[in-house]
This record gives C-alpha cells, sequence and structure tokens, in this order.
C-alpha cells in the first residue's frame, strides 16, 4: 500500500534532484503500513462481509469507511445445520471458522492431537463444504433442510473453537432477513422503517420492540455478531502516470495527504542523525531499517498521533 508517490512527495517538499529517490520510494509503503496499523483501520478500497454486533439503535457505526456501495443488510441469524464428530476413539472435539478456512480439531483418546483446515473458498455452498467435512473420517454435517445445500458459505458466520463431540455440536449459521436500510454518514447506516418487514429473528423470536404486524422496530436487534453487513468502502490511492494509466489524484482525505507527506519529510529527515535508518548500495540499490524496532519511522508516526487520531477507528 503506498499513500503517496515519489512525484507527490518531491512537489510537497520542492525537491528535484534524484540521489534520494530510491530512499523515498522505499520508505513510502514502509510509512504508509505503519500509519493503517495506527488507525486501526483499512485504508484501500475493500469489498466487505462483515458480521457486526446490533446494538438496539437505530443507527449503527461500520469499522470501515467511507463507506461507498451498501449492497446488503440481514438482521438476525437463522441456524442451518451443524457439525460434529462421531469417532469413538475422539475424546475432545471442536470447530473454527475464521471466515476462510474452517477448522476440524480432535483430541483422541490417547491425547493425540490432530488439525484439518479446509479452506472455504473451494466450497462455495453447504452441500460442496459438507462433502469435505465428511471427507475427514469421524466428521459429519447434518443440515436441517434441503434448502440449505446451496447457500453460500461465504456468508457463514464466524465459529470460535465450538465444542462438536457428543452432547455438542457446532452450529452453522447463516443471515435471516435482508432489510432496507440507508447511508447517513460516511461510516454509518440507519435501520429504515417497513411495513413489510421481518417480524422476528433468529429461528422466529420475536425481537423486543419490533412490532409483530409491521415489522416495524425502533433499531438494529441488540445481539452478539447478529447483523450481516455487505458493503464496499476506503479510498482510492494516488497515482502517477505510467504507460497508458492516466495520473490521479486518488480519494484520501487531503489532511490525511498532508500527515502522510509531513511523516516522511521527519523520517527522511532523520536520516542525516538516525542510526535506526539503514541505506547501502551493493549492485542494485537497497535500504533497510535497523532490526531495533524500526524507531525513525514509529517515532516520527507517534509525533503526529494527535493529528493522526482524527482519522482513527473509534474502539469501543
Amino acid at each position: 500500500m503506498e499513500l503517496t508517490t515519489l512525484t507527490r512527495f518531491k512537489q510537497f517538499v520542492g525537491m528535484t534532484g534524484t540521489s534520494q529517490d530510491a530512499l523515498i520510494l522505499a520508505l513510502i509503503p514502509q510509512i504508509s503500513d505503519q500509519i493503517a496499523k495506527y488507525l486501526k483501520r483499512d485504508l484501500v478500497v475493500t469489498t466487505y462481509l462483515s458480521w457486526v454486533d446490533g446494538t438496539g439503535s437505530p443507527i449503527l457505526r461500520l469499522e470501515q469507511w467511507p463507506i461507498l456501495s451498501l449492497y446488503n443488510v440481514f438482521l438476525g441469524t437463522e441456524t442451518a445445520g451443524y457439525i460434529e464428530n462421531t469417532s469413538a476413539t475422539v475424546s475432545r472435539a471442536s470447530v473454527s471458522f475464521d471466515g476462510t478456512n474452517l477448522s476440524l480439531t480432535e483430541i483422541s483418546t490417547a491425547g493425540v492431537v490432530k488439525t484439518t483446515d479446509l479452506p472455504v473458498g473451494t466450497s462455495k455452498i453447504l452441500s460442496t463444504l459438507k462433502t469435505a467435512i465428511e471427507a475427514v473420517s469421524g466428521w459429519s454435517v447434518t443440515l436441517n433442510s434441503a434448502d440449505y445445500e446451496t447457500e453460500p458459505t461465504s456468508m457463514l458466520r464466524p465459529i470460535y473453537a465450538a465444542s462438536a463431540v457428543d452432547p455438542d455440536t457446532a452450529d452453522l449459521i447463516l443471515p435471516d432477513n435482508p432489510f432496507p436500510i440507508k447511508i447517513i454518514s460516511e461510516d454509518m447506516i440507519e435501520l429504515l422503517d417497513s411495513g413489510n418487514g421481518p417480524v422476528g429473528f433468529g429461528g422466529g423470536s420475536i425481537v423486543e420492540g419490533f412490532d409483530a404486524t409491521t415489522g416495524i422496530g425502533p433499531g438494529f436487534p441488540l445481539g452478539s455478531a447478529n447483523i450481516l453487513v455487505y458493503y464496499k468502502a476506503g479510498y482510492t490511492l494516488p497515482s502517477d502516470a505510467a504507460g497508458e494509466t492516466p495520473a490521479s489524484d486518488g480519494t484520501l482525505p487531503p489532511g490525511l495527504a498532508l500527515l502522510v507527506h509531513q511523516i516522511l519529510q521527519d523520517v527522511l529527515s532523520s536520516t542525516k542523525y538516525n542510526s535506526n535508518l539503514q541505506s547501502e548500495s551493493i549492485g542494485n540499490y537497497s535500504y533497510s531499517l535497523s532490526a531495533q524496532d524500526k524507531g525513525a519511522v514509529l517515532s516520527a508516526i507517534n509525533n503526529r498521533k494527535k493529528d493522526l487520531d482524527l482519522y482513527k477507528r473509534i474502539m469501543i
């Protein structure tokens, strides 16, 4: 990720020579990554399929912004089926799903631990995921209805080490009903009233405060990871003209773009006296920070943290 370009930075500082070009080009991605880590958010345009907590409020703040497109919002959950380990030689078993890999972990009665990772991207619907799981000895999947066989695995809710040995099972959770939503600011969405919306969530239970006749309620139903939001957010990054690709200013806020340049300038200036910055030329030019703590970059970011905090993700 590069939050600025060589040309734009040199214009900012009024630099015309080329003696430091290689060093600047090496610093830009390192500084950009450290800024993103400090802000605790993604900055590049990305599409998200995220499970979030319902707060009971009609307004919900999303983790990533600016929101560019809101494709769908699903309120509540439904159980599509469950996973279990039925082996007589297994004393403990659990299932985890991080959105990318589904992990089956078992501990035998002899104390042997085995984990099998299944990339869900190769099993795009529940029926193929079921087949993949049941190909692992001792594991089985039960779907509550044949209707779930074609449901996309990309919409499964994450699972965190759920016990899957008798009498426990690891449930496969899908989103329930989509609902009309609108974007009200760069990081917030609002639940719209609807006369024909859903009347209940989570297996038919009525959400407190929702009218069972109209489906109208006061806000996003309270719950943990009970709302699935499908949206696109982030900034396009600046670029210089290259070949047939036109130059672009990108959409990074001017204030944040200024901070990127200031931090880069601070780090570049510190090469005159900071031993944490090292560069050498042996054949092709190479550049690296010392193995100590990347102190120059972190120090420059720390010096600007009051201004950077304006763009930092709010942690609740």
